[in-house]
């Protein structure tokens, strides 16, 4: 039956017989209209969402707030350890950029997590960089915050490496496992601004000196192999100041997956991956150029919404549960992470979240 408009005047010529079925018509088809949106609604619900595309599930700040209370993996002493989400900045950096840019910031977040955790305040400790996931420490104390410094200052002592992390390689680490020191520099050019950031083969005591090259303590192996170009890889570091893993795994021809500062530094040339130069690369693209048969695996058609794939898996504090014992905190990877290894076929350790280990 065709659409009848509702003028005052084309409804007081009806017949009062035929009155009333106009308006019973239209009430009908105004339930109509409600009841599929409603269906449209549920099947948008019940879709299921791409975990790439829902890095930031959190649709206010208490729901992120309590997402960040959900993922405390170690709450004892005035120590609080938490797996942060990935995209998630210590503080806000300046205004939302797009629909793949983080809403909220730890630091808006301290007040109220503190509350929900009992404790009378929240001060940042140590965090992973923003577009990294995994342990991030935080005390309810100032004095806890110098014990967790001290722990710094004994793994060095004691040459333990801090942090341990897994990242989504694409390609394979060559060689696929090394132990060992690893400098970074600054790579220089003539007629540029700037420096950029580049593994030394060859530099003198001096440069370390002077502070023209960082050393890093480095212990890196292949866990997984995909069956597409990407691998699974462990590094256990002395530290990852200054992007050191992103600079280091780009040198080892297997740059991490999603990583849009120095990703490009090799690439697909005449069916071989090689590395080409860090003036070149880094001014290649805004984002890293992700080979079309990952993308296509990843069921995305953009480079740009792949997360940098790092996460910081373990930290080992020496000395900070007694004098004869570590604490090693553990964290799993966020959804993202363990979709992109589902994917290619890349077998995830798995570990308890918190260990005490004795000397």
């Amino acid at each position: 039956m065709p659409t009848m408009p509702f003028f005052p005047r084309f409804y007081s010529v009806l017949p009062k017989s035929n009155r009333f079925d106009y308006l019973l018509i239209k009430n009908n088809r105004r339930k109509a209209r409600k009841n599929n949106l409603s269906e449209e609604v549920n099947r948008m619900k019940s879709k299921p969402v791409h975990p790439i595309r829902d890095i930031y599930p959190w649709k206010n700040k208490q729901q992120f707030v309590d997402h960040l209370a959900e993922n405390v993996i170690y709450n004892k002493d005035g120590l609080i350890a938490i797996n942060k989400p990935y995209g998630v900045p210590l503080l806000k950096d300046g205004l939302i950029k797009g629909p793949n840019e983080m809403m909220f910031s730890i630091e808006e977040a301290l007040t109220p997590l503190a509350s929900l955790l009992n404790v009378e305040k929240l001060l940042p400790a140590k965090m992973v960089e923003k577009f990294a996931s995994g342990v991030s420490l935080f005390a309810s104390q100032e004095k806890m915050v110098d014990k967790i410094r001290q722990s710094y200052i004994t793994n060095k002592a004691k040459k333990i490496h801090t942090f341990k992390y897994l990242a989504v390689t694409i390609g394979e680490p060559k060689p696929s496992s090394s132990r060992g020191t690893v400098g970074m520099g600054f790579f220089e050019h003539q007629g540029i601004e700037g420096k950029l950031l580049a593994i030394m083969k060859d530099y003198s005591n001096r440069k370390v000196a002077d502070g023209l090259v960082r050393e890093f303590r480095v212990n890196y192996k292949t866990l997984s192999r995909g069956d597409e170009p990407c691998s699974l890889v462990e590094i256990d570091v002395s530290s990852a100041k200054k992007h050191f893993l992103r600079v280091y795994l780009a040198h080892l021809f297997s740059p991490i997956l999603g990583d849009h500062i120095f990703g490009n530094r090799v690439q697909e040339i005449m069916g071989k991956r090689l590395a080409i130069s860090p003036l070149q690369a880094d001014n290649l693209s805004i984002f890293q150029k992700i080979p079309a048969g990952i993308l296509t695996r990843l069921k995305v058609t953009e480079s740009c919404i792949v997360p940098n794939c790092l996460h910081l898996s373990q930290m080992t504090l020496a000395k900070f549960a007694s004098q004869d014992s570590d604490l090693v905190l553990k964290a799993d990877p966020p959804p993202c992470f363990q979709y992109i290894c589902q994917t290619f076929g890349l077998d995830l350790p798995t570990d308890e979240s918190v260990v005490l280990t004795r000397e």
